[in-house]
């Protein structure tokens, strides 16, 4: 059999091996298709006719810069012409303009056009990012498990001889001072516990729960926050099987994506927190009345040390994405200006 470089889809001949050939392409998983010299399509396949989002009907006779302008003049207009011109194979991934779909692409020359073969890796490199983010938490747990004891040992040594000299007679004038320094040494204490709590390692406790009856047990505590601001907590529980989870573990994944919902909402606003089934999983839905996520952070939410708070630590919503991580769960997220929702997607 000729080689794909050789060999040309569409000629007068049909032999056995173009017969095979143009089964095989029509029936392969990935998208494909052909062009020829004025870049016209002569032959697509029905995985590419879906990454395109157009019909066999709308593709074959038509110019591919017709019926896609926006690449004109782009890497790929580029690409696609380079290859046919120079006879040379070439490789790229690029997001789609129309659809917003990460592409594998595979460009190979004839002498009357070029094979083109489309892969599409949108959820692999999601899957990919993901892999990455949760690597990078770890080593910035390592990295803080190193320093910390170190860190800690300073600091409280500075904060007992501050507490000694704000009892000075001498220096009562320099109290208040004293006071906000102290304050502020127990929030880098604060910090450095976050901070650790993201990279831990799974959890040592993983038991069957109930997670409807987690969130009662710890409702009483969200609801006191929620009654001194003039805030609601409102549930809604579904029946849900039981889940293997780390029951600690979910109560401060509750509680700092309830505190994160009333830090974002004014008074007489409420958060409602929802357990039910869908598509196999159970999911854990927390919605708020505030004002959305801003739109400059909406990508990077679960990065530490990203918040939109004046006093924020950034690091409460990367302590629950690496929880839910922990016990085999998922967080996805919608939000606009009348409030935000996270849904955590738990594996049965």
């Amino acid at each position: 059999m000729r080689s794909p470089r050789n060999f040309s889809l569409f000629n007068d001949e049909k032999s056995i091996e173009y017969i095979n050939m143009q089964e095989l392409l029509l029936n392969i998983s990935d998208g494909c298709y052909y062009l020829n010299a004025k870049m016209e399509f002569m032959f697509v396949n029905k995985s590419a006719e879906a990454i395109l989002e157009k019909s066999k009907e709308e593709l074959l006779g038509f110019c591919i810069w017709d019926i896609l302008p926006k690449y004109i003049e782009t890497d790929i207009y580029k690409l696609y012409n380079h290859s046919y011109k120079n006879q040379q194979p070439a490789s790229f991934v690029i997001t789609t303009e129309y659809a917003n779909k990460t592409l594998r692409i595979k460009v190979i020359p004839d002498s009357k056009g070029i094979l083109v073969l489309l892969s599409d890796i949108t959820v692999k490199r999601a899957q990919d990012e993901k892999e990455i983010y949760f690597e990078k938490l770890r080593i910035i747990g390592e990295m803080a498990a190193g320093v910390a004891h170190e860190v800690r040992n300073p600091l409280t040594t500075v904060k007992g001889f501050l507490q000694l000299v704000a009892q000075d007679e001498d220096l009562l004038k320099f109290k208040d001072i004293f006071i906000l320094m102290i304050e502020e040494i127990d929030r880098i204490n604060i910090i450095i516990s976050e901070f650790l709590d993201i990279a831990k390692n799974k959890p040592s406790k993983l038991e069957k729960q109930n997670l409807n009856k987690i969130i009662q047990s710890i409702n009483p505590l969200l609801k006191t926050r929620a009654l001194k601001e003039d805030k609601i907590i409102r549930l809604q529980l579904n029946p849900i099987p039981s889940l293997k989870l780390d029951q600690n573990e979910m109560r401060q994944l509750l509680i700092n994506m309830v505190n994160n919902s009333l830090d974002a909402m004014e008074p007489n606003s409420s958060v409602q927190i929802k357990t039910y089934l869908e598509e196999g999983k159970v999911v854990l839905s927390i919605s708020d009345e505030g004002t959305g996520i801003p739109s400059d952070i909406m990508d990077i939410v679960s990065t530490p040390f990203v918040t939109s708070k004046e006093k924020g630590t950034g690091l409460g919503l990367a302590i629950s994405f690496a929880i839910a991580k922990r016990n085999h769960a998922i967080i996805d997220y919608s939000s606009d200006s009348t409030g935000t929702t996270f849904n955590i997607r738990f594996t049965i």
